[in-house]
């Protein structure tokens, strides 16, 4: 599980890229980069860990019972759980990154700057 966890922020983490600015319509464009630095720290305190792990149990109980319901075989249950729990814990990173997006989209705006992207 927690092998999971690493490989799906990293997979995320890889897929970042930052905010977009109109130069032009922003109050102080020169200090773009270090207002984008203290947003981005400002969105780390939501955590990914917990999304991921709440995202993990509900889908792999979710997936466990519909596994053992219309799977066959002694471990159905376990299967449909298992890749619930995977498909769970990547929703909630993707959850979490969109989430940290955002937060750093209406810090910058705060800051005046004109984000179009």
């Amino acid at each position: 599980m927690k092998s999971t966890i690493i490989i799906a922020a990293l997979l995320l983490a890889g897929c970042a890229s930052g905010p977009i600015i109109d130069p032009k319509a922003s109050k102080t464009p020169e200090n773009f980069y270090l207002d984008q630095m203290e947003c981005e720290r400002i969105s780390q305190n939501v955590s990914y860990g917990n999304e991921m792990l709440k995202g993990a149990a509900i889908q792999g109980i979710l997936s466990g019972i519909m596994g053992a319901a219309i799977g066959s075989g002694p471990n159905a249950a376990g299967v449909g759980a298992a890749s619930g729990a995977v498909v769970g814990a990547g929703k909630g990173a993707w959850d979490t990154n969109n989430r940290r997006a955002k937060i750093v989209t209406k810090c910058l705006q705060g800051r005046g700057y004109s984000v179009l992207e």
